[in-house]
């Protein structure tokens, strides 16, 4: 139900989309795409985005504290970085591999102190390592992969950048990732307690 609320509200851009002003650009210099690659494009990412919302949750609410969450998450960048090096062929500069060397040790080093990690004593050892790699693996890997992967279909996939095909890549998207939630929520039987 948690990881739902993280991509149902996406109707509410619905409102904006139908009364913003959606300037007419020149699209004749960019070759017609294939519908069905680009509602490949919306699927495959809207699968990866439910994914990582649900990843997060059981990292955030269930085993880990908020602290160390987001000192975990701020090694996303290093995902970021790592990913768009591999697939969009994004340079390292020093200013990119200083923060990634500040943000890796500050998250590090927090981890290990297990007085701020665990301050309740609450969460087992178990429950606690299960959430560290839930947490990475979701809040920092897997979404360093998405801002790649959404980097590479607008240069190769998407082309034209205009306001229209923005608001359709989030808001498809979006409905993806609501659907395939709506399904596992569903498939788990929580929706009976609602």
């Amino acid at each position: 139900m948690v990881t739902l609320l993280q991509f149902v509200g996406f109707p509410i851009l619905l409102l904006y989309y139908c009364i913003s002003k959606n300037p007419t650009t020149n699209d004749h210099q960019v070759e017609p795409r294939s519908w069905l690659i680009v509602a490949g494009v919306y699927v495959y990412l809207g699968l990866i985005t439910a994914a990582l919302g649900f990843l997060i949750l059981v990292g955030v609410l269930q085993y880990l504290p908020i602290s160390t969450v987001t000192l975990i998450a701020a090694s996303q960048l290093a995902f970021n970085a790592f990913f768009s090096f591999l697939i969009n062929s994004q340079k390292f500069t020093p200013l990119i591999i200083n923060c990634l060397v500040l943000l890796t040790i500050s998250s590090v080093l927090h981890v290990f102190n297990n007085d701020s990690a665990n301050p309740t004593g609450v969460v087992s050892k178990v429950k606690y390592v299960i959430g560290f790699i839930c947490t990475v693996g979701a809040g920092a890997a897997v979404g360093g992969l998405v801002l790649a992967l959404t980097q590479l279909a607008f240069r190769k996939v998407l082309k034209r950048g205009t306001f229209k095909e923005n608001m359709d890549f989030i808001i498809y998207q979006a409905i993806v990732a609501t659907s395939a939630t709506l399904v596992g929520l569903f498939a788990s039987g929580e929706w009976k307690g609602l």
